[in-house]
């Protein structure tokens, strides 16, 4: 009986967490910095783009790692755009950690 009751609650659970991740959106947040990026294609773009994970605990609550430095990312650079964003493999992440562990990417383009 008692196990009965284990299994309808982790398959409860296991049901509101998928839901929760489908549901909910991937999110973007841009940064202009200057005048921003300019824009690019192709090989170039690649060359002038630097990306790293930010990593947080408990859902994205508290940071694990420490600020990125922007600055350093755009490597001198007076125009760039940085984009903080979670994708779906951030999500992926997330969601087979159970929200310990939540990284979000972070890109400089310059």
């Amino acid at each position: 009986m008692m196990f009965q009751q284990i299994k309808r609650a982790i398959s409860a659970l296991v049901l509101i967490t998928t839901f929760t991740l489908v549901l909910s959106s991937c999110y973007s947040q841009k940064i202009v910095v200057g005048n921003g990026a300019p824009s690019r294609s192709g090989t170039e773009a690649v060359q002038n783009e630097e990306s790293t994970k930010a990593w947080f605990f408990l859902f994205g609550l508290i940071p694990a790692t420490p600020p990125i430095d922007l600055d350093k990312m755009a490597k001198g650079a007076s125009n760039y755009t940085a984009v903080y964003e979670e994708n779906v493999l951030d999500r992926i992440i997330g969601a087979v950690t159970i929200g310990i562990v939540w990284p979000r990417t972070v890109t400089v383009k310059r």
